[in-house]
């Protein structure tokens, strides 16, 4: 009876830590990052899915950036926040107009086939994933 009483009280505990995270998440007023609006990127130039695209809302203009590695952890490309009227995260998903592209190339060049890491750095904090760029 007491491992029951054991694994329920850590599973409760776990549980209040997870409502935590996600409570500082979404507090009022903070950078929140969306992530990609596609994992899948084909950069082949035919208007479809050339771009990665990476949503969040920063309603205190915090400065955000971002950064391309190779899965080795070679650096590929940076890229930043873009100024354009229309975003192309869905206001009804996302409720932002910001975002930020990444158009599969480093240096101009279009990088090989493969899985790239992103990293988005805003207010002391870095989010990262991955992105599968496909040729």
């Amino acid at each position: 009876m007491t491992i029951v009483k054991r694994n329920f009280e850590t599973l409760v505990a776990a549980a209040f830590l997870l409502l935590a995270v996600i409570v500082f998440a979404y507090a009022e007023g903070s950078f929140r990052f969306f992530g990609p609006l596609r994992r899948v990127i084909s950069p082949n130039g035919d208007q479809k899915n050339d771009i990665a695209y990476f949503c969040f809302d920063n309603p205190e203009q915090s400065a955000v950036s971002g950064s391309i590695y190779s899965l080795l952890g070679a650096h590929v490309a940076d890229f930043g926040p873009e100024q354009r009227a229309a975003s192309p995260c869905p206001a009804a998903t996302f409720n932002t107009t910001n975002f930020m592209t990444w158009d599969g190339k480093a240096i101009g060049t279009t990088v090989r086939s493969g899985v790239y890491i992103y990293k988005v750095r805003a207010e002391e904090t870095n989010f990262t994933g991955s992105i599968l760029v496909v040729r």
